[in-house]
């Protein structure tokens, strides 16, 4: 059960990185260094492993903490990547007028086009994100409303299958969208068979 969570805090960083990449530009780098972004990531494991005792010892507890959880994951990578679409938008109309005027940049668009594919390629986890986990968080809603029962727990069973399966899918969709990742998965595929026939 950590997993669930630690993914679906994981997905919700990586919208929020993306949105920072985008607004502060060269600052990021300052903003977004080692120890804060170890520092984020043992935090949403101990809020994993939390929430997990919660319902271990309190089986009411984790409704209520974990439809919260994952209601503010999925609207806060929504607004993220919401503004991140809003303002490439805005920034490929100033592209287009600086074209009209005669004064193209060649490296900015070169830029924004590379940012974009990454953007793009993490919608699609996202989208995966929104399929696997509102069905849960959704029944977690109805749980802190209504409370536990056994016709909700037989649910829980099948919606919680449904967002473990987003942890199977996103190596594939990393593979299958992201260039840089599928090239490293096939480099270590290639060293570890190097290793065992040499």
């Amino acid at each position: 059960m950590p997993l669930f969570f630690v993914s679906l805090f994981t997905l919700t960083a990586i919208s929020v990185d993306r949105l920072l990449a985008l607004l502060l530009g060269l600052r990021y780098r300052q903003v977004a260094t080692f120890k804060r972004v170890l520092l984020v990531v043992i935090c949403f494991w101990a809020l994993g492993v939390g929430f997990s005792f919660c319902g271990i010892f309190n089986h009411y507890v984790l409704p209520y903490y974990g439809s919260i959880a994952v209601t503010l994951s999925l609207v806060i990578s929504t607004c993220c990547y919401s503004r991140i679409y809003q303002k490439l938008l805005r920034h490929q109309i100033q592209v287009q007028e600086h074209v009209h005027q005669g004064q193209e940049n060649g490296h900015a668009p070169l830029n924004i086009a590379r940012y974009r594919k990454t953007v793009s390629s993490a919608l699609w986890v996202q989208f995966t994100v929104h399929v696997c986990y509102l069905p849960v968080g959704t029944l977690l809603v109805v749980m802190a409303v209504k409370g536990v029962t056994l016709s909700l727990l037989v649910v829980w069973t099948f919606t919680t299958s449904l967002a473990l399966l987003n942890s199977s899918l996103n190596p594939v969709l990393y593979c299958w969208k992201m260039r840089e990742v599928r090239r490293a998965v096939v480099d270590t595929i290639k060293k570890i068979f190097c290793s065992f026939s040499g």
